[in-house]
């Protein structure tokens, strides 16, 4: 949406612009928020121009007068005009720009009168029914049943949606998905049944080993044979209400109880195999395979399309998965049981996130939304990125254990700046990071010892220092012989200030055609210039490759390029919005500094993503926004954590039935 009229009203935009909204041509000057699109935009997307395929007159002009815009077309073409004006890539940053207030303005304007938004009325969108993905699956029977054994492994890799495998639409069940599930059920339970060897403790009575304590809780049957029905009840209550992850129905508990007595029957009395069947049956049922919710029993009915509290042992399940990706503990249970969880939200997140069990959260999200999961995996032609003709030897210093560290130097600083209660951006510009002795040696850090991760201040003078310089973030833009710089900007873009560029168009030509054109030695700038030479190519290239070409210094394994000719590499850029860099430290500190709303937008629609397990919509805007400002006034990592499970759509549930 570029501007270059200098005058409003009378005649051209403006007068069509009051046409189309039957206001008089002088409220133009009022600059009402309808009016100040034309004002900023309308050179460009007014009065017969269209570029991009946006006519704001005519989208104007389609606005009801009593009702926001119903058409599907244009409701997305609206929100796409929300979304540039709410990230200010439009108006471009060398044209006039709305003050704050009239940005303000402007966005409520799109969001509250065309697309019908109602900030007091959040609505929390609607989630399919969620299948436990293959992770969340394996760590559940581990925590309800003790038996550790990596059943994940068996299972079809997860799809994924918006970058994330927890979204519930993608989270689809296959028969042979449903053949494995039933295999590996019938298996565990066999576990249990061999592994519940009774012995006898220090105290002369008799136990259950350690890892299945947890399910035999009330112990070995007692002696008095009345008694044991009691007990063998008890047991199975306990095993349903925790893999079902609420109270059980007596119907269910009924059949649940009646299959342990029979193979108790069949077994000669043996009370832990039928046990054992029970938890057969519990793993197979589609109570446990799935992520049931119920309503809060003590809110008023409420019509469909409204928001309801979701009950408390929905919230606990919520909760638990979000940032342990397992079922909820005892203290969960034992709050949701009393009604009072959702009042000790804010004390239950920080018991959590400083539970070791939270670094199944920082390995998941940060593996999925900075891609970490990859970085072992990928290959590498090693004697063409480093300059080395003896393969293994290249091999050897880019290594398994190297990358491992890697993936583990951006987990662990993700995890640090949470649990320390440091500021978001410090992801970006903290000088502190996590290496061993081989990783720092890759890095070309002296005084680091040992294979063990540690917490390390960077020296002043090293080109390392936030997510950008870190191998994982280098490896997984790479391609196997050569750098990225689109790959990289892209990134950046995507994954840091959220504001993706579209998809390429089709019949690209390589980047190394424009080598051949210009020769070997043409710098990486170079190529790229000739590269996105074609029109169709060159806004997005621009908004890309600055950022990419940032980090040109880094070679494709991530290592800093201390030849000659990376001594010419022009790392200089300008984000699309204006603010200028020299180099990658500068492009961090304008990310974490004058586009600092950006970054925390865009890693609260990422959190947001991962934990509701659904696309974040136009009607989420109120939601993310409230978010931000809580992060924007606290600073804390850990704030967005908490706003995100202080959310409506977090906390309730659209009705639907």
């Amino acid at each position: 949406m570029a501007h270059r009229m200098t005058r409003v009203g009378g005649t051209g935009a403006g007068v069509l612009l009051s046409a189309c909204l039957c206001l008089p041509a002088a409220s133009i000057a009022g600059a009402p928020p309808s009016a100040l699109l034309i004002r900023f935009c309308g050179e460009c997307h007014g009065d017969g121009a269209d570029e991009g395929g946006v006519a704001l007159d005519q989208l104007l002009a389609a606005v009801p007068q009593e009702a926001p815009v119903a058409d599907q077309a244009a409701r997305n073409r609206w929100v796409a005009v929300w979304e540039n004006i709410r990230a200010e890539t439009m108006p471009p940053a060398d044209e006039p720009q709305p003050s704050a207030a009239e940005r303000r303005e402007l966005l409520d304007f799109v969001q509250q009168r065309v697309l019908g938004v109602d900030p007091k009325r959040p609505d929390p969108g609607h989630v399919v029914l969620r299948r436990l993905n293959r992770v969340e699956y394996a760590n559940t029977i581990r925590d309800l049943t003790g038996i550790t054994e990596t059943v994940g492994d068996e299972l079809p890799a997860d799809d994924t949606g918006y970058g994330f495998d927890t979204i519930g639409a993608v989270l689809s069940v296959s028969p042979l998905l449903m053949e494995k599930y039933l295999v590996i059920a019938a298996r565990v339970g066999e576990h249990v049944a061999v592994e519940a060897v009774v012995s006898t403790g220090k105290d002369g009575e008799p136990t259950y080993p350690g890892h299945l304590q947890g399910l035999f809780s009330f112990g070995p049957p007692p002696d008095d044979v009345a008694a044991r029905p009691a007990h063998l009840r008890d047991t199975i209550r306990r095993l349903a209400d925790r893999g079902f992850r609420r109270p059980i129905d007596e119907e269910t508990f009924a059949r649940l109880v009646a299959v342990a007595e029979r193979t108790m029957a069949d077994a000669r009395g043996s009370f832990e195999k039928g046990v054992a069947a029970a938890v057969t049956a519990v793993l197979a049922a589609p109570r446990f395979l799935f992520r049931l919710e119920g309503d809060d029993p003590s809110a008023p009915a409420a019509p469909v399309g409204a928001a309801v509290p979701i009950d408390e042992f929905s919230l606990a399940t919520r909760l638990s998965y979000f940032l342990w990706s397992t079922m909820p503990d005892e203290e969960l249970f034992a709050l949701a049981r009393a009604g009072s969880l959702r009042h000790q939200l804010h004390s239950q997140v920080a018991r959590m996130i400083e539970d070791r069990r939270s670094d199944a959260f920082v390995e998941n999200f940060v593996g999925q939304w900075l891609q970490t999961r990859d970085v072992e995996a990928l290959p590498f032609d090693v004697r063409k990125v480093m300059g080395i003709v003896d393969r293994p030897a290249g091999e050897r210093i880019f290594s398994v254990e190297v990358r491992r560290a890697m993936r583990r130097e951006t987990e662990l600083l993700f995890a640090h700046v949470l649990r320390a209660g440091l500021p978001a951006t410090d992801l970006l510009v903290g000088r502190q990071t996590f290496l061993n002795e081989p990783l720092a040696a890759f890095y070309g850090i002296p005084g680091v010892g040992g294979k063990q991760m540690q917490l390390v201040e960077l020296p002043a003078d090293s080109p390392r220092g936030g997510l950008l310089t870190q191998g994982s973030f280098l490896v997984v833009t790479s391609n196997p012989t050569r750098t990225s710089p689109v790959k990289r900007g892209l990134f950046v873009l995507d994954n840091l200030l959220g504001t993706p560029a579209p998809p390429a168009p089709p019949d690209v030509p390589p980047l190394e055609e424009a080598a051949s054109t210009l020769g070997a030695d043409a710098s990486m700038r170079e190529l790229m210039e000739l590269h996105r030479r074609d029109a169709l190519c060159a806004s997005c290239h621009a908004r890309m490759d600055p950022l990419g070409l940032a980090l040109e210094r880094f070679n494709a394994v991530g290592q800093w390029r201390t030849d000659e000719s990376a001594g010419g590499v022009d790392t200089a850029g300008r984000l699309i919005t204006g603010e200028t860099f020299a180099d990658v430290r500068e492009l961090q500190a304008a990310i974490a500094g004058p586009r600092r709303r950006d970054f925390h937008r865009c890693l609260t629609e990422k959190l947001l993503t991962y934990a509701l397990g659904r696309g974040l919509e136009y009607f989420d805007g109120p939601v993310v926004d409230t978010i931000i400002d809580q992060v924007e006034e606290d600073g804390r990592l850990l704030a967005l954590v908490e706003g995100v499970v202080g959310c409506v759509p977090f906390q309730m549930r659209r009705v639907t039935d």
